[in-house]
C-alpha cells in the first residue's frame, strides 16, 4: 500500500516539474527575444534620427547653428527618446581654418579656447554643434574625437562605407561625475559635400564635410528603453563583441537596479548577438529572482510532501494494526528465549567456576563468600569450608579497603566497575598480588560475582626487567664511551656523562634534535649507515668531522665544538624482534686524526726538503762544473803557448773572473753554513748607509751597463746613520742589486732609495724585472728555494742570497719585505734598520777609531 501510494505521489510530481519547466522556459524565450526586439528597434530609432540630420546638412549648403538647434529642439529628444545624450555635427577641419573654427565655437561656448587636444596635425575634426547644450555636452564641444583611437576607427569606417558605424566602449567626455562614470559609445554617420554618397572610397575621403553623430551612456540607453517595465523577467548583460570580458561590458541590468548576482543562482540562461552599425553586441540573460519566484515548478515540493503525509498515514494506521497482532506473540517468545538464555548463562558461569582458570568467588556486598572456585582457594591456602568463614574484608590490606569501597559503589551504580590491582592477604600471612573485576548479580541477597587473576609472575618479571634496565643505565652512564640512546623515531632518549663531556651540552639543550633530520649527516654521507641501524643492522659509522654548531646554532655557538668521531650504532629488539631503542656509542678520534694530520704535513716538509736538497745539489754541480769546465779549458789553451797576446789577456780574464765566481760561491756556502750553525758575525759600529750603497752600486756597474739598465739612486738630504757592520751591509745591498740586475731585461731600471726618520732608516730596491709569484712570495727568503727553475736556471744562482740577505738583516736587528704586482710587472724589496744603539754624532760618521777594535760591537747569529 505505502510503495503504490509513493509512486503515485512521485509521478504527480514529475509531471507537474517537466510542465512547468517547458512553460517557463518559453516564458524566457519570449522575453528575450522582446527585450533583443527593443534594443534593436530603439536603436533604429536613433539611426532615423542621425540620417534626418545628414538630410539637413544635404538640403542646405550652410547649416548655422541656430538652425541645428531649432532642428534638434523640435525632435523634443528628452522627451520622445529618451536614454540619447544627444546629436552632434564634428566638421573636418584643414590646419588653415582653425582660428576660424575656434572663434565660431567661442562665440557660443566662451570657456572654449582651442580645439582639443592641442597639437598640430594634417586634419582635424572640431565638434562644432552638439544639443541639447547642456552642461555636460557643453565641455564637448571642440573636441577633436579622431585623435583618439576607438573613435577613429569607427569614424574612418563610416567614412569610408557611406554608412553608420558605432564605436567600441569608451568613456564619453560628458562624464564629468567622479562616483558613477558609465562606459559609452558613439554612432557616427558620415555628411559629403556633394549632398550624396560618392562612389569610391578616395571621393569619400577627399570630400568628406565631417559626421553627424550620437553619444550614448550605455546605462542611461538602456533604462531609457525599460524604464516602464515594473516587473522585468530577465536581467541582461551588453558586452561589445563576441567575447564575454569584463573589459568590454557596457551594461549590466542587475548591477545597475543593485541585484547581488552572487547570492541568486538563476534558472534560465541565454545569449543574443546584435548588430549594431556595424558593431556586434553580444547580450547575455539569466531570469530574474521574481521569474524564478513564479515558477510552477515551486509547486512540485509541496505536491510530493502532501503525497508522503497521506501514504505515511495509511502506512502507520496498517502497521499499527499488524504490530498489535503479533505483539502478543513476540512477548511470548522472548520470555521462552529469555528462560533459555538464563539457563545457558548458568550453565556457562559454572563451567568457568569449575574450570579453575582463574579465580572466581560469588559473594555479597558486606564482604561475606558465599562460593569459591578451586583457582581462588589454591591461590589464597583456604579450604572450601575455611573460606565460608571468612570475611572478604578480613583478607584485603588496610590500604586497599579504599579502592574497594569505590568499586563496589561503581558496581552498584552501572552493574559492574573496571579491573582494578590490589593484594589479599594468604592464610599464611604473605600477600599476592592480583587483578579483580566485579559483576553486580543483584537479587535481595545484593550479591556480585567477582574475577580474580593472580599477578605474582607479572609483577616477578616487571621487576626483573625494571633491575635489568636500571643496571643497563648504570653501565651507560658510568661507561667511558660517548653512548647516546635513540627512539624508533629519531629522539634521543638518553645521553651519558661521557657524552656530555665530548659535545660540551646537555641532554635538555639538544631540544627537539632528530638524528634521521640532520643534514649534516646527509651532507657528509653518513646518513645510509645510519638509516640501516634504523631498519635493524649493527652498523660501524666511519670516521667524520662533525662540527655541532651547525647542527644546534642556538645552543652551541663554540665553533671549536667540532670532533672527529668514529661510532658503532646498534638496534635494541624486544622478543617480538621490534626496535625499542638504538644505541650509538662514540668514540673521539680528534687527537688521532690530528697527530695523523700533522705526520702527513711532517712528511710532505721532509718530502719537500728532500726535493729541495736534490735540487740544491744539481744547482751546486753546476754551478761550479761552469765556471771549472771555463777555467780548465782555457789553462789547457796556456798550455800549448800557441796563443796571441790579446787571446792569453782573454784567457787570463776569464779565469779571473770565474776564480771570482768561485770565490764568491764559497762564500755564500761558507755563509749559509755560519748562519745555520750559529757562527754568523758582524762587527756593529755607527755606518753612513750611503757609502755601502755607493760601493755596491760600483761592483755591480759593469753588470748592468752589459744589459744596458740604468740604476738611479736617491738618498735623502740628512745622512742615515744606522749601527751596523759596513761590509756586511754592503753585502746586503749587492746581494738585493745583483738579483734585481739578474731578472731585468735589457733596457730596464733599478731604483735604489734610501730614506728614514728619526728611529728607522730603509733602503728600497725597486726594478722592472720578471716580477715575483703571488704563491711564491712567502718563500722568497728560504734558504735554497727558487721560484720557476727554467726562469732560474736561466740566470745561475744557488738560491742562497735571499736567504743571506734577511739573516743579515736579522742580525742587524731590522726587517725585509718584498713586493711584486705579478710576473712581469718587476718587484720592490725594503729593508728598514733601526737607529737605536747610534750614539756618535754626525762627524765622526767617517773619521777612524782611536781606539781600534775597542770602537767595536760584534754581534754573532747567537747575539751579542
Amino acid at each position: 500500500m505505502l510503495v503504490v501510494t509513493l509512486l503515485l505521489t512521485a509521478l504527480a510530481s514529475y509531471t507537474v516539474d517537466r510542465t512547468s519547466q517547458s512553460k517557463e522556459r518559453l516564458r524566457f524565450q519570449n522575453a528575450i527575444e522582446r527585450t533583443t526586439d527593443s534594443i534593436e528597434k530603439r536603436l533604429d530609432t536613433y539611426l532615423a534620427l542621425l540620417r534626418g540630420g545628414r538630410g539637413l546638412f544635404a538640403a542646405n549648403q550652410t547649416v548655422s547653428r541656430e538652425q541645428f538647434h531649432q532642428f534638434i529642439d523640435n525632435l523634443e529628444l528628452p522627451q520622445r527618446y529618451p536614454g540619447i545624450q544627444g546629436i552632434g555635427f564634428s566638421l573636418r577641419v584643414n590646419p588653415e581654418e582653425t582660428e576660424r573654427i575656434r572663434a565660431e565655437i567661442q562665440t557660443y561656448n566662451p570657456g572654449r579656447l582651442a580645439i582639443t587636444p592641442e597639437y598640430e596635425r594634417s586634419e582635424y575634426h572640431a565638434i562644432l554643434y552638439l544639443e541639447p547644450l547642456d552642461a555636460r555636452n557643453r565641455g564637448a564641444i571642440g573636441y577633436d574625437m579622431f585623435t583618439e583611437p576607438v573613435r577613429r576607427t569607427a569614424m574612418e569606417r563610416a567614412r569610408d562605407t557611406g554608412v553608420a558605424a558605432a564605436s567600441g566602449p569608451v568613456m564619453l567626455v560628458q562624464e564629468v561625475e567622479d562616483e558613477y562614470k558609465q562606459a559609452g559609445f558613439l554612432i557616427y554617420l558620415p555628411i559629403y559635400s556633394t549632398g550624396g554618397i560618392p562612389e569610391s572610397v578616395d571621393d569619400r575621403r577627399s570630400q568628406l564635410l565631417g559626421f553627424m553623430y550620437s553619444p550614448f551612456r550605455a546605462d542611461n540607453l538602456l533604462m531609457g528603453i525599460f524604464a516602464k517595465e515594473q516587473y522585468p523577467t530577465v536581467d541582461f548583460e551588453i558586452y561589445d563583441g563576441t567575447v564575454l570580458n569584463p573589459e568590454f561590458l557596457l551594461h549590466s541590468s542587475q548591477r545597475y537596479q543593485g541585484r547581488n548576482s552572487q547570492s541568486h543562482r538563476p534558472r534560465f540562461r541565454g545569449m543574443r548577438t546584435l548588430d549594431v552599425a556595424g558593431r556586434t553586441w553580444t547580450i547575455a540573460f539569466v531570469s530574474t529572482p521574481e521569474f524564478d519566484q513564479l515558477s510552477g515548478r515551486n509547486l512540485v515540493p509541496y505536491i510530493f510532501v502532501s503525497g508522503l503525509i497521506i501514504a505515511s498515514i495509511l502506512f502507520f494506521l496498517t502497521r499499527s494494526q499488524t504490530q498489535a497482532r503479533y505483539a502478543a506473540e513476540r512477548v511470548a517468545m522472548q520470555l521462552r528465549a529469555s528462560q533459555t538464555a538464563l539457563k545457558e548463562s548458568e550453565f556457562r558461569l559454572r563451567r568457568l567456576v569449575d574450570a579453575n582458570i582463574i579465580g572466581i568467588i560469588i559473594h555479597d556486598t558486606q564482604g561475606n563468600i558465599v562460593e569459591a572456585n578451586d583457582a581462588f582457594l589454591n591461590l589464597l591456602g583456604y579450604s572450601n569450608t575455611s573460606v565460608s568463614e571468612v570475611n572478604w574484608w578480613d583478607i584485603t590490606p588496610l590500604e586497599y579497603r579504599p579502592a574497594d569501597e569505590e568499586a563496589i559503589a561503581e558496581m552498584k551504580a552501572t552493574g559492574s566497575h573496571p579491573p582494578f590491582e590490589k593484594e589479599y592477604i594468604r592464610q599464611d600471612g604473605s600477600r599476592v598480588p592480583v587483578l579483580q573485576g566485579t559483576a553486580y548479580l543483584g537479587g535481595t541477597e545484593e550479591l556480585a560475582v567477582s574475577f580474580v587473576l593472580d599477578l605474582s609472575e607479572n609483577k616477578q618479571a616487571q621487576l626483573s626487567l625494571k633491575n635489568s634496565e636500571t643496571r643497563f643505565r648504570t653501565l651507560i652512564e658510568q661507561s667511558p664511551l660517548s653512548t647516546q640512546i635513540l627512539s624508533p623515531q629519531g629522539q634521543t632518549l638518553q645521553v651519558n656523562r661521557a657524552w656530555e663531556e665530548l659535545w660540551g651540552i646537555t641532554l635538555a639543550e639538544l631540544g627537539d634534535y632528530n638524528m634521521l633530520q640532520d643534514q649534516q649527516l646527509v651532507e657528509k654521507g653518513i646518513m645510509p649507515y645510519i638509516k640501516k641501524a634504523f631498519e635493524g643492522e649493527g652498523v660501524a659509522i666511519p670516521a667524520v668531522r662533525y662540527e655541532l654548531h651547525k647542527t644546534l646554532p642556538e645552543s652551541v655557538s663554540d665553533p671549536m665544538k667540532e670532533h672527529w668521531v668514529q661510532a658503532y650504532m646498534y638496534p635494541v629488539k624486544d622478543r617480538d624482534g621490534n626496535i625499542r631503542q638504538l644505541v650509538i656509542v662514540h668514540e673521539d678520534i680528534t687527537e688521532r686524526q690530528n697527530l695523523e694530520a700533522q705526520l702527513a704535513a711532517r712528511a710532505e716538509q721532509l718530502a719537500q726538503a728532500n726535493r729541495m736538497k736534490d735540487e740544491f745539489l744539481a744547482t751546486l754541480s753546476h754551478e761550479l762544473r761552469t765556471p771549472l769546465n771555463s777555467m780548465l779549458g782555457w789553462s789547457q789553451l796556456l798550455q800549448m803557448r800557441k796563443l796571441d797576446l790579446t787571446t792569453t789577456g782573454r784567457a787570463l780574464e776569464s779565469i779571473e773572473r770565474n776564480t771570482k765566481a768561485l770565490t764568491q760561491l764559497i762564500e755564500d756556502l761558507l755563509d749559509v753554513s755560519r748562519m745555520m750553525t750559529g757562527q754568523f758575525r758582524i762587527q756593529v759600529r755607527p755606518v753612513d748607509l750611503t757609502a755601502p750603497i755607493e760601493n755596491a752600486i760600483a761592483s755591480v756597474q759593469p753588470a748592468a751597463d752589459a744589459k744596458k739598465i740604468s740604476i738611479c739612486a736617491a738618498f735623502a738630504p740628512e745622512v742615515t746613520l744606522v749601527a751596523g757592520d759596513p761590509v756586511r751591509l754592503q753585502q746586503l745591498v749587492w746581494n738585493l742589486l745583483s738579483n734585481a740586475i739578474k731578472f731585468t731585461g735589457t733596457g730596464g731600471r733599478v731604483d735604489v732609495v734610501l730614506q728614514g726618520d728619526r728611529t728607522r732608516a730603509q733602503i728600497i730596491v725597486r726594478d722592472t724585472g720578471s716580477g715575483i709569484a703571488p704563491e711564491f712570495l712567502p718563500y722568497l727568503f728560504e734558504r735554497f728555494r727558487q721560484a720557476d727553475s727554467a726562469i732560474t736556471r736561466s740566470h745561475g744562482g744557488l738560491g742562497m742570497g735571499l736567504a743571506i740577505v734577511r739573516h743579515l738583516v736579522e742580525l742587524h736587528g731590522g726587517t725585509i719585505a718584498a713586493e711584486s704586482p705579478g710576473l712581469g710587472q718587476g718587484s720592490t724589496f725594503i729593508v728598514t734598520l733601526p737607529k737605536e744603539a747610534i750614539l756618535v754624532p754626525r762627524r765622526f760618521a767617517n773619521e777612524p777609531s782611536q781606539e781600534g777594535l775597542s770602537g767595536e760591537i760584534f754581534r754573532t747569529s747567537d747575539g751579542f
